[in-house]
């Protein structure tokens, strides 16, 4: 009976250690940080650590670094940073498991430090993926996700026309007619990245544009930019040719007025010393007869003719009155006083020219 009872004891302290060991290693577990391959990471040391310190560094069961008193067991200085972190650098997927430190101080003895198990899980990353249509019955296509290096850890997304679908599938069906000229593309990431396709449309329903794709073997689109430079330099000719056409006739005009005003002087000149000093009989009489004629260009009040009469003989009553005495004339002046004469300014060629046309009346 006792020996019943103490193994009954027994298997219950056993029962007891067998959970307490399940719920610590479940405590225990540890927290994996996902690196693609090729990466840099540092396992921080969450503790003090001094020159003089024993450091270790396990990866899983394997010491990679032992460090006593500034000397390297294993390892080298390159793995370690100032303050005990552990450096690694361009990681592969041999690098994945756990990393703990352990401190000893110069007697031997270990340190209680504080840390947490570190775990590095090493993927590849998503390269980038290609989506590959394809036509099915009745009137559907499929649209493809191919990337390769498939694991299952990746992640499908699709985008139409940069919309993000709700489908997370590898493939895709759509209605041909209903996706005529839509674009698609597939969005492949997993733990460390995430990459995007180029976007594709359908190709089980042609599409009917108003210009054909090639017009005698050659891209339609050459024509149409070779016409546009022709039709472009056409305008730029034109433009040319009309600014040099408004240029020659400005310069036409500018030649015919200056010759007509050089005509014009001319012919003021010639007139003035062929008749220096000439004046129509009929001018000579009325002057004669009107001595006190206002000057030209006198804007005042005329001046009252005298009503002198002319003298008449005393001894010849009836008679007509004797002529009042004539200034004696003017002795013509030489030549050389017309050339000092000031010229009077050239007026404009339209007056000149009326001018010229009543003097050849008179």
């Amino acid at each position: 009976m006792r020996m019943v009872m103490k193994m009954a004891a027994v298997s219950t302290i056993s029962l007891l250690l067998l959970c307490c060991s399940a719920i610590s290693s479940t405590d225990s577990k540890e927290v994996c940080d996902y690196l693609a391959t090729g990466a840099n990471f540092t396992v921080p040391m969450m503790s003090t650590v001094v020159e003089s310190d024993r450091l270790r560094w396990k990866h899983d069961n394997k010491y990679i670094v032992d460090r006593k008193a500034g000397e390297f067991l294993e390892g080298n200085k390159m793995l370690i940073s100032e303050n005990g972190s552990l450096k690694l650098t361009n990681v592969m997927k041999k690098n994945s498991g756990s990393y703990v430190p352990e401190v000893f101080d110069k007697d031997g003895a270990k340190k209680l430090i504080k840390f947490e198990v570190k775990g590095l899980c090493v993927i590849d990353p998503v390269l980038k993926p290609v989506v590959k249509p394809a036509c099915k019955k009745p009137a559907n296509v499929q649209f493809t996700c191919d990337v390769q290096a498939k694991t299952k850890d990746h992640n499908f997304e699709w985008l139409m026309n940069g919309v993000l679908e709700k489908e997370k599938s590898q493939t895709l069906t759509r209605q041909a007619d209903q996706v005529k000229t839509d674009s698609f593309s597939c969005r492949v990431s997993n733990k460390v990245n995430s990459m995007t396709s180029a976007a594709v449309v359908q190709p089980c329903i042609e599409i009917t544009s108003f210009f054909p794709e090639t017009l005698l073997g050659i891209n339609t689109w050459i024509f149409v930019g070779a016409g546009g430079g022709v039709v472009l330099l056409l305008i730029i000719v034109v433009i040319v040719c009309c600014v040099r056409s408004k240029r020659r006739k400005r310069l036409q005009l500018k030649e015919e007025g200056e010759l007509r005003l050089a005509w014009t002087n001319d012919q003021h000149q010639h007139h003035q010393h062929n008749h220096p000093q000439e004046q129509h009989p009929h001018q000579q009489s009325h002057h004669h007869h009107h001595p006190h004629k206002q000057p030209a260009g006198h804007t005042g009040p005329r001046q009252q003719r005298s009503k002198q009469q002319h003298p008449r003989n005393p001894d010849q009553p009836g008679a007509r009155p004797l002529p009042s005495p004539r200034r004696p004339a003017q002795a013509p002046r030489p030549p050389g006083d017309i050339d000092e004469e000031q010229p009077p300014p050239l007026p404009q060629p339209r007056k000149i020219i009326k001018k010229a046309a009543k003097a050849q009346r008179v």
